[in-house]
């Protein structure tokens, strides 16, 4: 299993300078940061490019869900990675929005891709193939899993979700 997140410093380091609320998913610094320039009592961090958010302790950036889990358990999710279930809003750090996942599993609830050519994620649409247009071809953990071409675009869908809930259980989604 191979995690591309950072090991997190250790509980305690964290939790003196952190407050975070389970329910809303916010971080609040205790104590004055940058020679007083950020005061104790302000948001931490601040959202990335990808809808992130990330906060600095000693000059290294870490994923505000990473900590999340770090503050809630007392332990480094390394090398798990943390899934957010509710995809669309990166950025809810909420407890209840937050689940330790493999690589594998965090990448079931990906987007499709941006060449998508059939508008749902592992389809395409084949337009050279008159009688089964509709391809279905799952991918994870390196294998590639051919389910064949159907007729309708309903068939494709009913086909990979059946082997996508085999394939990644609770963290498929479709």
């Amino acid at each position: 299993m191979k995690c591309k997140a950072k090991k997190l410093p250790p509980f305690e380091t964290v939790n003196e300078i952190l407050n975070y609320n389970p329910k809303t998913g916010v971080f609040l610094w205790k104590v004055p940061r940058r020679s007083n320039s950020i005061k104790a009592g302000s948001i931490a961090g601040r959202i990335n490019n990808h809808g992130y958010r990330y906060i600095h302790i000693a000059r290294r950036a870490y994923a505000a869900h990473r900590l999340a889990y770090l503050l809630m358990t007392g332990k480094d999710p390394w090398p798990y990675e943390i899934d957010h279930i509710e995809e669309n809003n990166k950025s809810n750090n909420c407890w209840n929005n937050l689940r330790k996942a493999t690589p594998a599993q965090n990448s079931a609830n990906r987007k499709k891709g941006s060449n998508n050519t059939s508008g749902y994620k592992s389809i395409t649409f084949m337009s050279s193939q008159r009688l089964n247009p509709w391809l279905v071809v799952i991918n994870r953990k390196e294998k590639q899993y051919y389910l064949g071409s159907f007729p309708t675009i309903e068939k494709a869908i009913e086909e990979r979700d059946k082997k996508g809930r085999e394939l990644y259980g609770d963290f498929y989604n479709p």
